[in-house]
């Protein structure tokens, strides 16, 4: 009987796997093999009698037409390249461990039947970053100032909405100890709408959480550390930046830190039952792109964290409804419905004693103290974090971190800005909050993630 070869992937119709630009080839001990049946998203070979190697190579790549000011372009958008031993008397394929994983390629599946090998590739995700880069603006802003310690992906999800996703990669899931990642899932606010990744995209709204703040006073108004007037208007500027980067880099947690693009406010699949399997490719496919996970036998999702600034939310509580018996912590950012997820948050945090739910509060001071006194047992203060506990918190002289961010307001001004939630609001994303007796404080997100078992 023959042994036959079929190379299948998924979403082959997707505009970023197309078929023409998919290019798939075997080799039986280095000799090339004919292609011996092909259609979308399948190709298939005949192994010659005798022999004992077989090599896959698989190419896709993915190519847009000319859009505004930016030309025509072609990406190769995921490579896998799989060797195999021919077992079994020349009737089955067994995959060949691949020095760099410690296992076969963490993107192929690979199934036997009687004279049949099948490999699927798993083409769940794809790399777009350089299309990223190309149609969004202000990625000239990111590139200048990302710092080392964290690496940015765009992922092009082949399948369903959202269709962009990025993942943020520390040093440290590069070789985590036990080979498992796991997720932090970030929900911001409302963005713009989008239909595709061949369009005008927008990093401004994605660098205003991920870059560091700029403490130069001839830094531009929206990159400073503190409070500055917007120049065009003369309105007051509180979009501080919020430094996820450097959280978390600094914090030293194997975490991928995913961001579900929204389109308007839609997370699509990203607040649905699927979270957990989204998350999990991901993950696999930042492994066989060799970004996390070296020399570990490939990923595993570990723990599932949840995060969400403002209105994402309403997002964040969707996805924890969804899942929550696999979410272990919620990182709640002045986050919008608390009071009316009250009763989900219980429950969820008294399904499992290791559970974590911290929070910082501006416009949602009473509710986050409102939920905390509905939490039974006496361990309640050891699983629920809210800072700053009330109002107090923003008064000057509690906390540096605010007093700096206040500093570069007028005399006039300090009345509205210092007692203004929605001032707060924004202080709830980025500032930290100092244990007794610091001078300097951390951003919430970098104490979180230090705290966190994650």
């Amino acid at each position: 009987m023959a042994l036959r070869l079929r190379v299948t992937w998924r979403n082959a119709g997707s505009p970023l796997l197309p078929d023409a630009l998919s290019d798939v080839q075997a080799t039986a001990d280095d000799a090339p093999l004919p292609l011996a049946g092909s259609s979308p998203g399948r190709r298939e070979f005949v192994i010659p009698a005798g022999a004992s190697r077989v090599a896959l190579s698989a190419r896709f790549s993915a190519a847009f037409e000319a859009f505004e000011d930016v030309p025509a372009r072609e990406e190769e958008v995921l490579s896998v390249d799989q060797a195999f031993d021919v077992t079994g008397g020349g009737t089955a394929l067994s995959p060949a461990p691949d020095p760099a994983f410690g296992q076969a390629h963490p993107l192929v599946d690979v199934q036997s039947a009687p004279g049949l090998a099948l490999a699927q590739v798993k083409t769940d995700f794809v790399d777009i970053t350089p299309f990223w880069m190309a149609y969004a603006g202000y990625t000239d802003e990111y590139q200048r100032e990302h710092r080392p310690g964290t690496e940015l992906v765009a992922l092009g999800a082949t399948a369903g909405d959202p269709k962009i996703w990025f993942a943020s990669i520390p040093e440290a899931c590069k070789a985590p100890p036990d080979g498992g990642i796991s997720a932090l899932v970030f929900y911001r606010p409302e963005g713009y709408a989008y239909t595709r990744v061949d369009q005008r995209h927008e990093m401004f709204g994605l660098n205003r959480y991920l870059l560091t703040p700029d403490p130069s006073p001839g830094a531009s108004f929206w990159a400073r550390d503190v409070f500055e007037r917007d120049p065009r208007d003369q309105s007051r500027w509180v979009y501080v930046r919020c430094g996820f980067e450097e959280a978390l880099a600094a914090s030293g947690r194997a975490v991928v830190m995913l961001h579900p693009w929204p389109s308007g406010a839609s997370f699509g699949a990203a607040t649905t039952a699927s979270l957990p399997g989204l998350a999990e490719a991901a993950l696999r496919f930042l492994c066989g792109a060799q970004k996390v996970g070296f020399g570990q036998g490939g990923p595993r999702l570990g723990k599932l964290g949840l995060a969400g600034f403002s209105a994402g939310g309403l997002a964040l509580w969707q996805a924890l409804a969804a899942n929550k018996d696999r979410v272990s912590e919620v990182f709640a950012f002045d986050a919008r419905g608390i009071a009316k997820n009250e009763a989900l948050l219980v429950r969820w945090l008294g399904g499992d004693a290791s559970r974590r739910l911290r929070m910082t509060g501006g416009h949602q001071l009473d509710a986050n103290a409102a939920l905390q006194q509905k939490l039974p047992g006496p361990s309640k203060e050891a699983r629920l974090t809210r800072l700053p506990p009330d109002k107090s918190g923003y008064l000057p002289g509690a906390n540096p971190r605010w007093d700096h961010v206040c500093s570069s307001l007028e005399p006039s001004e300090k009345d509205t800005y210092l007692h203004a939630d929605w001032v707060w609001h924004q202080f709830a994303m980025f500032g930290g909050f100092p244990e007794a007796g610091e001078h300097a404080a951390v951003t919430f997100l970098q104490r979180f993630l230090e705290e966190s078992e994650l």
